[in-house]
């Protein structure tokens, strides 16, 4: 039995690849990061590989797609266009469309998503998705609006599946004139980078930078940028221990306020894998006096 499932997990492998890219993909559009969206497609083969894990969950979202198209047909609706591929030549963008549906006469373009149980509840609107801490919920807008610009289409459909449930639920998309125009103007700066062989400015948001595939490029530029880097080992086997603590209240709440004090005014520091940033945030006075107090953040760029 452990064969059998050594052999799929293989399988599955084999399939992990790194694959040219030549222009801004659809998928991607919404990404926050310019400097991703750049290094995609003139540092295509150095990005890290992503594990078996995540090519399970991508192969099972062809899967959702499909249940999904086969609940649409069942239903009466007429689908068309099935993986239709479209070109924006102008902005070098390229993609797929799931699919679209044809009601009252119309066609609408429609995009498939499956979530867990909690993102599904969480996710009632495109406010939601915009509105979503995960960066790859907020860019799922992104690519259907910018097909439903480049045909003119000012209506489209977001279809949702729960993964534990398997219900749908059907979230309305109304064309963003404005929004779009920010992901257009966003990818010709990546179009201009990609040109003239140049990189954009790393994001302030270093949370992105924890699962990226190019961290391993940007990673001494921000070692370089730390106003401090730390040759502390007993605090770096605090933060690691922090870190598998999470699920313990108590003594992770007792290693926080360790860290919490430790790190307090600095700005940027790095302590052996861990990017720490803070920044004063103000309080506003209302009843009480103004006052402020530091935030920070810790990313463990060795993951």
């Amino acid at each position: 039995m452990i064969d059998l499932l050594n052999k799929i997990i293989e399988t599955k492998e084999k399939r992990i690849k790194n694959y040219p890219c030549k222009s801004n993909r659809a998928s991607q559009c919404g990404h926050p990061c310019e400097r991703y969206l750049v290094l995609s497609r003139t540092r295509w083969q150095e990005k890290t590989l992503h594990d078996v894990t995540l090519q399970f969950i991508f192969e099972g979202g062809g899967l959702i797609e499909d249940m999904a198209l086969q609940e649409i047909r069942e239903a009466g609706i007429t689908v068309i266009e099935q993986q239709s591929a479209f070109e924006w030549k102008e902005i070098e963008l390229t993609g797929h469309l799931d699919a679209k549906i044809i009601l009252n006469g119309k066609a609408i373009p429609l995009e498939v998503k499956g979530y867990s149980h909690y993102r599904f509840e969480k996710l009632n609107n495109v406010t939601d998705f915009f509105n979503s801490k995960k960066h790859y919920i907020q860019m799922v807008p992104a690519q259907l609006m910018m097909y439903m610009l480049n045909t003119e289409s000012e209506t489209g459909v977001l279809y949702l599946k729960d993964k534990l449930t398997y219900r749908p639920k059907i979230i309305p998309v109304e064309l963003d004139y404005d929004y779009c125009e920010k992901i257009v103007q966003k990818l010709e700066r990546v179009n201009k980078h990609v040109k003239e062989n140049t990189l954009p400015d790393p994001v302030d948001n270093y949370e992105l930078c924890q699962d990226c595939g190019f961290i391993h490029i940007c990673l001494p530029e921000l070692k370089a940028e730390a106003i401090e880097i730390t040759d502390d080992p007993d605090f770096e086997e605090k933060l690691n221990k922090w870190e598998e603590l999470k699920p313990d209240v108590k003594e992770y709440s007792q290693l926080d306020r360790y860290i919490k004090e430790k790190i307090k005014e600095k700005e940027k520091i790095i302590v052996g894998d861990y990017l720490i940033t803070g920044k004063w945030i103000e309080r506003k006075g209302y009843e009480v006096k103004p006052s402020k107090y530091w935030q920070s953040k810790i990313v463990n760029l060795g993951k």
